[in-house]
């Protein structure tokens, strides 16, 4: 099941690496796509969920850090439709993210 789940947060991180290069180039994503990455975030978070449901505590970590992760993304999206800068944001969001997935695989292939 975690491989599946990193596999779902590698589509994520693919899409959010693109919307990161459309905020730091100055082009524009539409809100769909936004949408759509969020989504599958939250498909991959759910995956992770139920894994720790099952028992593997160590997922814990993961679970707190998607908190704050997706947190910045809600608060990003507002920020964005409100028309206000959000590059640091933007930074600090795809940052937390690396580590939570680089944890995310170490727990998958490493039991």
């Amino acid at each position: 099941m975690l491989v599946f789940a990193l596999a779902v947060f590698t589509l994520v991180a693919l899409m959010g690496v693109a919307m990161a290069l459309n905020l730091f180039t100055g082009g524009v994503h539409s809100k769909q796509y936004a949408m759509t990455h969020g989504g599958f975030a939250l498909l991959g978070s759910a995956l992770v969920i139920w894994e720790a449901i099952g028992g593997d505590e160590r997922l814990y970590i993961n679970i707190g850090l998607a908190v704050v992760i997706i947190a910045l993304g809600v608060l990003m999206s507002y920020r964005r439709g409100k028309g206000r800068p959000v590059k640091a944001l933007a930074a600090l969001h795809g940052l937390l993210a690396v580590g939570c997935y680089g944890i995310l695989a170490y727990f998958a292939f490493v039991r």
